[in-house]
């Protein structure tokens, strides 16, 4: 475990969203999939009614600068204060280069450097947990953004786990500097657990199974350069437990109890993963904080977005209360968990 407890006080401006401006309704979706299965039957079995899909001409680096420009929109923040940019993504717009540098040249963000980090489902938490470190490491503010595309990686073959996938994009400021700031953060950790790497993958397109290898990319093996699930059953008691363990590791750390956690952000998977969250952590009934219905599991973005709906208020949370703690928790890729406690601040 990776466990992060700040010595100096480490604080969050946003998190704001992003989310493109193309609707998928369950309808729509499964006209894409040429299936014959009511609408209704995906909202009973996932809890989401729609989520957003990029257009054909765009990118995670377009999604990750709207959500900076959201940012700076919102709380009138000012992007020559950052010395880093974090990028939590595995859809960048290429396999290489990277696409943090892109999305800080495309934000003229020259005296900055860029990193990408992959940590699928778990990106939002993580990239907090290193932009923290790197805070404090350097005494310099971070930048981090979440964009996630799975919309471009879906194939129709895999229908029950395709259903569960949208778009967006995450972005907040990671600061020692107090005022103006959203949120503490009272500590962080990180945990793996590679032997079920192969439950939810893409197969192909990396240096164990390149392009070269397969037979006919665009025909046959297209299958392997999709989002495959494995076995869903296992991917749900895998991301509940994960979430379960993680959340109560660092709650343990920090010598808190769930009944001093007044929201909890998880990543947002599928609906069922959310009631099975709750059902199995004591004393969060009321306290999930759920979006799912209108964004689809957006991956690393989830949390990030969730928690963005969580400052701005929203008809399920209301007004977000001065110092209220608020638990983020995700699960993903890799047997990847990751959690973090914030605590709530006027700014």
């Amino acid at each position: 475990m990776s466990l992060l407890i700040p010595k100096e006080p480490v604080y969050l401006r946003g998190p704001s969203h992003f989310l493109p401006t193309r609707a998928m309704s369950n309808e729509a979706l499964l006209k894409w999939f040429g299936r014959e299965v009511r609408p209704s039957w995906i909202e009973h079995r996932t809890g989401i009614q729609s989520r957003h899909w990029v257009q054909a001409d765009q990118a995670c680096s377009d999604l990750g600068i709207e959500a900076v420009r959201n940012l700076v929109a919102d709380f009138k923040v000012d992007l020559s204060q950052f010395r880093q940019l974090i990028l939590g993504t595995v859809s960048g717009d290429y396999i290489t280069p990277p696409t943090s540098p892109l999305i800080a040249h495309a934000l003229k963000m020259e005296n900055c450097g860029a990193v990408d980090l992959a940590a699928a489902c778990a990106g939002f938490v993580s990239g907090l947990h290193f932009a923290a470190s790197m805070a404090l490491a350097t005494g310099q503010d971070q930048l981090l953004v979440n964009a996630e595309v799975r919309s471009k990686f879906l194939s129709k073959e895999q229908f029950n786990s395709a259903v569960l996938f949208g778009d967006g994009a995450a972005a907040c400021g990671v600061t020692l500097q107090a005022k103006q700031s959203h949120f503490q953060l009272l500590g962080s950790q990180l945990s793996s657990d590679g032997s079920v790497a192969d439950l939810i993958s893409i197969p192909a397109g990396g240096s164990r199974k390149p392009f070269q290898s397969l037979q006919d990319p665009l025909g046959a093996d297209l299958e392997s350069l999709s989002i495959n699930m494995k076995d869903g059953a296992a991917v749900f008691l895998k991301a509940v437990h994960g979430m379960q363990e993680s959340a109560e590791l660092l709650l343990g750390e920090l010598k808190l109890k769930m009944s001093d956690i007044d929201w909890i952000v998880p990543h947002q998977a599928n609906g069922m993963i959310l009631k099975e969250l709750e059902k199995r952590i004591e004393g969060s009934e009321g306290k999930v904080v759920s979006v799912i219905a209108k964004t689809g599991n957006t991956s690393g973005a989830s949390v990030g977005i969730a928690l963005s709906h969580l400052l701005h208020g929203s008809k399920q949370t209301g007004s977000l209360k001065n110092s209220a703690k608020v638990l983020l928790v995700s699960a993903g890729g890799g047997g990847l968990a990751a959690s973090a406690v914030l605590q709530a601040r006027n700014g």
